[in-house]
Parts: structure tokens; C-alpha cells; sequence
């Protein structure tokens, strides 16, 4: 009689490409490009979401119009940080994972 395969348990997230018991690469990352900004919110190694509700609280009470540079080096980010952009009327500016240049909510800007 065959052997039942052994279950590891689900992943806690779906969009994650990474094996859980892969070594974490701790490289350095590219060079920070020659953007402009007002403030920087680093991610640092969270996946899935988790990058997106921390942008969030730490957005939520900053003025329209500020440019904020997001770290993320979550290999998901080149997908959720873009569709988060759109679904919350932020402009994503520019991008070169695992950087990302944000304007908060450029439509509510006073001219």
C-alpha cells in the first residue's frame, strides 16, 4: 500500500511563492533609485498584506499629495502594491521592485 503523502499544513498566504523553510535571502538590495520624496516606509521582510495594512495605518492621517517611497521586498509586491494603488485612488508614481514611489491621493489635492 502506497504512503499517504505528509501534509506540511496550508500556507497562510496564497499570493506566496516562497518555499516557508527556504532559506530567507538577505541580500542587499539594488541601489535606491534617484526619486524625490517626503517620507519612506520600509516594509521590511513582511509578505502577503502585511506591507498593505502597515502602509495603511502609517498613511492614513498624512496630507493628499505627499510622495512616500514604500520598501518592499516581498516577491508579491510588483502585483499587490499596484492593484492596492488603484483600489485606494493612491498614485502608484514609479516603480523598481522593491522600491515604489507613492502619492497619497492626488485627486484630493488643493490647487
Amino acid at each position: 500500500m502506497p504512503e499517504a503523502p505528509v501534509r506540511t499544513g496550508q500556507r497562510s498566504c496564497p499570493m506566496s511563492t516562497m518555499d516557508e523553510r527556504a532559506p530567507v535571502n538577505h541580500t542587499e538590495p539594488p541601489p535606491l533609485p534617484d526619486w524625490e520624496f517626503d517620507d519612506e516606509f520600509d516594509g521590511g521582510e513582511e509578505t502577503c498584506g502585511r506591507v498593505i495594512v502597515n502602509l495603511h495605518l502609517y498613511i492614513r492621517d498624512q496630507k493628499p499629495g505627499l510622495k512616500i517611497l514604500v520598501i518592499s521586498r516581498d516577491p508579491g509586491a510588483p502585483v499587490e502594491l499596484p492593484a492596492w494603488s488603484r483600489m485606494t485612488k493612491n498614485e502608484l508614481t514609479k516603480m523598481q521592485h522593491p522600491y515604489y514611489l507613492i502619492t497619497l491621493k492626488p485627486h484630493l489635492m488643493r490647487s
